[in-house]
């Protein structure tokens, strides 16, 4: 198994010596990645992962938001990461792309100590960037599709920029192992199924336990019979890429709430329980504040305000226990796993 990414940091080299390096912003990018996917891959629960990233999250939210700010053109993407694995193979086995959605490194070990159970061993391990906002809508857009439903039915759209004539898409949302039936033999698979995100994450957001019901259930589903059986499916003569469009937040866990008054209202009068918003009025007041409490990032359509770190708020009804679209490790870095064709 290859480990690939920028070059293992030490484990005395501290967070703050990783994130304020006098280098360029892709190759601190490249570091935290490669520090984060040391610290998921040696994880003993998704709490203890969680708190390897609050220390991160505060530098690059309250000291080195910069980084932040170049994130979309300097960390290691997964969209080139998916268009590495795509290119054809050395061999004659086939692709197969795996997308999970949100997905996160808290699950990277589980997959792992799955498959090794199984007497797979995976060929590679990555850790790379989602898009911002940290969202399915944007992880499509940077596909080339307008929506994650133009993958279904193997109808893609000319501007999908992994199409092909050899190419079959789709996007499931059953029981893993009723969707065996439903892979051909198409050389080149490209599927997006909509589990963790919908069926768990959306579905526990509110919950004040969502966190551990998500996480339970999760750690459940990895290591069934029913999901391999599917995995083993999409891996009959291609090499299978697992990775996602977005990772998510625990926000019981999020080490600092915002609590002055003006900047409470600003937030919940801007943002709601939300952690991405299209730009408006009260956009240039939050961005004064030092630290900025939000960025903004330009797009086609104007630009929108994401919420750096571990940042919450009190808001009518709660801030949602599971959410992402906003700026912090765990929603921001998603897992890339190859296992090998049978």
């Amino acid at each position: 198994m290859t480990q690939s990414g920028a070059p293992a940091a030490s484990p005395s080299v501290s967070w703050q010596d990783i994130i304020c390096a006098d280098q360029p912003a892709a190759a601190t990018w490249a570091h935290i990645f490669q520090r984060l996917q040391t610290l998921a891959l040696a994880a003993t629960s998704p709490a203890a992962l969680h708190r390897e990233t609050v220390a991160p999250d505060r530098l690059l939210a309250e000291t080195a938001w910069d980084l932040w700010q170049q994130f979309p053109t300097a960390a290691p993407s997964a969209i080139a990461g998916i268009r590495d694995f795509w290119q054809p193979p050395i061999t004659s086995a086939g692709t197969a792309v795996l997308l999970l959605d949100a997905l996160s490194l808290r699950e990277l070990p589980l997959i792992i100590s799955a498959a090794k159970k199984r007497g797979i061993e995976p060929a590679n391990i990555t850790v790379r960037a989602s898009v911002v906002p940290t969202e399915t809508d944007q992880f499509s857009a940077a596909l080339g599709l307008s929506g994650r439903a133009r993958l279904a039915n193997n109808q893609p759209p000319a501007s999908f920029i992994f199409n092909g004539p050899d190419v079959y898409t789709d996007v499931l949302a059953d029981p893993f192992i009723d969707c065996v039936g439903r892979i051909g033999a198409q050389p080149r698979l490209f599927l997006w199924h909509n589990w963790p995100d919908e069926p768990l994450i959306h579905l526990h957001s509110n919950r004040p336990d969502g966190d551990t019901v998500v996480a339970a259930e999760i750690k459940r589903t990895l290591a069934s019979d029913g999901f391999w059986a599917f995995l083993d499916r999409l891996r009959q003569g291609r090499r299978l890429l697992i990775t996602s469009d977005h990772g998510y937040a625990t926000t019981a866990d999020f080490s600092s709430e915002v609590k002055a008054p003006e900047d409470v209202r600003q937030l919940a009068g801007q943002f709601g329980a939300q952690r991405a918003v299209r730009e408006d009025s009260c956009a240039p007041w939050l961005q004064r504040q030092f630290p900025p409490p939000v960025l903004r990032f330009p797009d086609a359509r104007g630009a929108w305000l994401l919420v750096a770190g571990q940042r919450k708020w009190k808001v009518s009804g709660g801030f949602p226990t599971l959410c992402h679209r906003g700026l912090s490790l765990l929603e921001a870095a998603v897992p890339m796993i190859e296992l090998p064709a049978i």
